[in-house]
């Protein structure tokens, strides 16, 4: 899997627009779309900033999101510091098969719809999750 971190070298497509936050934070940029492809079976921690992540290997894999709550402002940790809508989904039709098990797993202390944990079960199948930055965790977007 590429770097999700190395903005210079890591292979991650992160294709930018600037945005106004306001006269005390100014102009800063901030990721429209950032693909995350998993395709070794195993557990994969998305850091801030990853929006949109794919699944495309049979067998156990575990999606590890990062936390919610707001932790600094856009000018300390470029492309880190919101979380955004983020995709999880299954292209390669596999989530049925008897040895495939993808698991979604928020932060620590924090929840996805009430949930400890949700699964993708359906082949083809995906989730929008939307951040809930005050109180942390996930709400479904479907």
């Amino acid at each position: 899997m590429s770097s999700q971190l190395d903005l210079d070298q890591g292979g991650t497509f992160r294709q930018t627009r600037r945005v106004y936050m306001g006269p005390s934070v100014g102009w800063v940029s901030l990721p429209d779309q950032t693909l995350v492809p998993i395709t070794a079976i195993g557990t994969t921690t998305i850091l801030r900033g990853m929006n949109l992540v794919t699944i495309n290997i049979n067998g156990l894999v575990t999606v590890q999101l990062p936390s919610t709550l707001r932790t600094a402002s856009p000018q300390a940790i470029p492309f880190q510091s919101e979380v955004y809508p983020t995709v999880v989904m299954d292209i390669g039709g596999f989530a049925n098969t008897t040895t495939s098990k993808y698991t979604i797993l928020p932060a620590a202390g924090e929840l996805i719809a009430g949930l400890a944990s949700i699964a993708i079960v359906a082949p083809y199948g995906a989730y929008v999750l939307n951040p809930l930055p005050d109180t942390g965790g996930w709400t479904l977007a479907q």
